[in-house]
Formats: C-alpha cells, structure tokens, sequence
C-alpha cells in the first residue's frame, strides 16, 4: 500500500474559507453591477480590477483576490445580475395595480429583435421599468407581434387585466384601425390605452 504524504501548509494556504470568497464574490457583483450601470464596457472594468489589485493588494485580501476579466463581468452580468433583478422588477410589476407594455422592432444584421419593456408605478408612486424580454423574430406581421407579446407577458407571469397601455413606433401596432397589434389586444382587454 501506498502512502501519499501532504503538504499542509500549501493547502490551507491557497485556499480560501467560504466566508472570504462570498466576500470576493459580492465584491466582484457589486464591481460589475456598478459598471453596467454607468455603461463601462466589460474590457475597462478587466483594466480597472487589475489596477484594484495593484493600489490595495498589501491593505486588501479581497481586492489581491478579486479577479473581473472581461469574459467573468458579462458572465455576472447574464447569468446572475440579470435574472436577480428581471425577477425583483417583476414581482414589483405584480403588486402593483397597473402596467404598461412597450416595445419596439430593431434590425441586428438579418435578425430582428423586439425588446419587450414593462412600466409601473411602484408602492412608493416612482416610475420604473425594465426589460422583460427579447424576442427574436423576423415576422413583424401585427398577428405574430401579438402572440410574441402575450407569450412574453404570460411566461413572466403578468395579469393580462392589469396592462393599461401599449405604446411602440411600429406601424402594425397603432395604425391600422381593424388589423393591429392594438386591436388584437383590445379584443383581450377593454380599456386599453394606445401610447
């Protein structure tokens, strides 16, 4: 039999309690949320992580660890920040009274996307909103917008009673009197407001 012999004191050196890296995590979540917010792209928050590191590596053990490289900011952006906060906003949407859908078509090469945009008044009477989907469809027909819309709503779980308003650009949705968008949803809901 074989015996193995173990360096200690590598091991316990390299790694990290689970307290110190929930620390570096939030940290890096905060770094990335915060630089989304004010539009830094991904490669100048890579360059500000490695300045971090070098100002407050000796007074930081959570700066010397933190690691936020392009690739790993966009992976906290989709994967965590992302779902976090579609789901804070939705369930804002739902106790609230009231929403509004926006939504608009935009050409990315030969693909057309339509970003669907909620708005509402929350507890405290603040206006606020948020994307709740991107659908990506090349059909701009007024039929194929309005079951793209009404998947979207029902997938986040919205109250179709509780949509006031749509609004867009588009001319399939408000323009047309008897084969829009706006009249395929007025068809579901009363008093529904064209913006």
């Amino acid at each position: 039999m074989k015996s193995f012999s173990i360096n200690r004191q590598l091991i316990t050196s390299t790694m990290t309690s689970n307290k110190a890296s929930e620390e570096i995590a939030a940290t890096e979540g905060a770094f990335v949320y915060h630089g989304g917010k004010h539009g830094h792209p991904y490669s100048s928050q890579q360059c500000t992580t490695n300045v971090i590191k070098t100002i407050f590596s000796s007074c930081s053990a959570i700066a010397k660890s933190m690691s936020c490289g392009r690739i790993k900011c966009a992976f906290i952006a989709v994967n965590v920040l992302a779902p976090y906060l579609t789901r804070k906003v939705l369930t804002e949407v739902k106790e609230a009274s009231f929403y509004s859908t926006m939504f608009d078509a935009s050409n990315k090469e030969n693909t057309k996307f339509f970003p669907v945009f909620e708005q509402y008044f929350s507890k405290f009477g603040v206006k606020k909103g948020c994307i709740i989907d991107l659908i990506d469809n090349a059909d701009k027909s007024a039929t194929n917008i309005f079951e793209n819309l009404m998947t979207a709503i029902k997938k986040s779980g919205l109250p179709l009673e509780g949509l006031t308003s749509i609004g867009t650009d588009n001319t399939n949705v408000n323009m047309d009197n008897t084969h829009s968008v706006y009249t395929l949803f007025l068809n579901q809901i009363e008093n529904l407001f064209k913006g």
